[in-house]
């Protein structure tokens, strides 16, 4: 990994521990703290040799991840196929642990949760997902029927997650690949691919199809109401927080059991609120850590698109690799405003999964280019 990104996370692990001295707080709550990056950093690692050294890597970890897309996707249906009062959806001392809220003002149809007892993981993760799944299609190569049902059945699944931010995001994203790859052309198939999906949708049911695409839009009108929800009490928490924080892992998820609290009910006291990834870190660490943190994080992204760049742009082999190293961690620090993320272990090992496979790839670029060399 490059050395820029381990001092920056570095750095903000010390700040993070530097803050427990003050506060006073159990010294296990930088465990928890540490878990989501530990976690991302050793899936690096994996991710990195598999892909520098195993020439079918790319194609091993689609069709694990194909398995887990119809896993997941199949208990979000048989969620709603249930109803609102099957066991599946009402699981007993969790919120929201087995279904989310209405979508798009139907009594039946609701948010499901699929396998990650939230709804917010469900399309984040979905997200992540589509992004191995369809990137691929848009390349100018020829795909066979298998890869267009795995893309279709991705696309299906965020816009069954329900989650606005992941709509918006996954066409910003997908936009944004055109646009860089000068490919406007290839816009017919992704055109095509979301007609299908829709089409399927509207011929199950035509009130589903309009509640989606309410929901769609609605992720555009009113995604800077829920930012500026959200981000509503920042200046309390710099106020409250600005050089050290309360300690790596206080407002992290699932350090309650550990003496941690939850950031916008702890910060309510000072009045201060809101669901943001960015804000509960400057709360640990201070506002030194969060630079620190989010330096690291678009270090990953400079890595990634100087690695597509290298590899030879759209025309080079396993390009979507690389381009969605640097869109998720993008993705996620927007995600960051309204939820918390970078807690949350699945999406930092997801992160750091696509951010290894592309340093692998490179790795083996520059391996087979030395190689080359030393041949000629």
């Amino acid at each position: 990994m490059d050395k820029r990104i381990i001092a920056a996370f570095g750095i903000y692990v010390f700040f993070g521990v530097a803050s427990h001295l003050g506060s006073g707080h159990p010294i296990v709550l930088v465990a928890v703290g540490l878990r989501p990056l530990a976690l991302g950093i050793a899936v690096f690692a994996i991710a990195e040799a598999a892909f520098s050294r195993v020439q079918q890597a790319s194609h091993h970890l689609r069709s694990v991840m194909a398995v887990w897309l119809v896993i997941i996707t199949a208990v979000a249906v048989y969620q709603i196929h249930a109803g609102v009062g099957a066991p599946i959806n009402e699981i007993e001392g969790i919120p929201r642990g087995g279904r989310g809220d209405p979508y798009g003002g139907l009594n039946w149809l609701f948010r499901p949760t699929s396998i990650f007892m939230h709804t917010g993981r469900f399309g984040q993760f979905t997200f992540f997902m589509a992004l191995i799944f369809v990137l691929p299609t848009l390349s100018r190569r020829r795909h066979d029927l298998g890869d267009w049902l795995l893309a279709g059945v991705a696309l299906f699944a965020v816009l069954l997650s329900g989650q606005r931010a992941a709509f918006v995001l996954f066409i910003l994203a997908v936009l944004g690949v055109m646009f860089v790859q000068k490919r406007g052309r290839l816009a017919l198939r992704l055109g095509t691919l979301l007609t299908a999906v829709f089409g399927a949708v509207a011929a199950a049911n035509a009130r589903v199809l309009e509640a989606v695409v309410d929901r769609v839009v609605s992720g555009f009108l009113g995604g800077f109401e829920r930012v500026a929800e959200q981000g509503a009490g920042w200046s309390a928490g710099f106020m409250t927080y600005p050089l050290l924080g309360e300690g790596l892992g206080f407002f992290s998820l699932g350090a309650e059991p550990f003496g941690g609290e939850i950031y916008y009910s702890y910060m309510g006291r000072f009045g201060g609120s809101g669901e943001n990834s960015w804000l509960s870190i400057q709360g640990e660490v201070g506002i030194l850590g969060v630079a620190a943190f989010a330096v690291g994080l678009l270090l990953i992204v400079s890595r990634a698109l100087r690695a597509y760049i290298c590899a030879g742009g759209a025309n080079g082999k396993n390009w979507e690799w690389h381009i969605a190293a640097a869109v998720f961690p993008l993705a996620l620090g927007l995600w960051a405003l309204t939820h918390h993320v970078f807690s949350n272990y699945l999406h930092m090992i997801a992160l750091f999964t696509l951010f290894g496979a592309s340093a692998g790839l490179e790795r083996r670029r520059l391996l087979s280019q030395a190689s080359a060399d030393g041949r000629a």
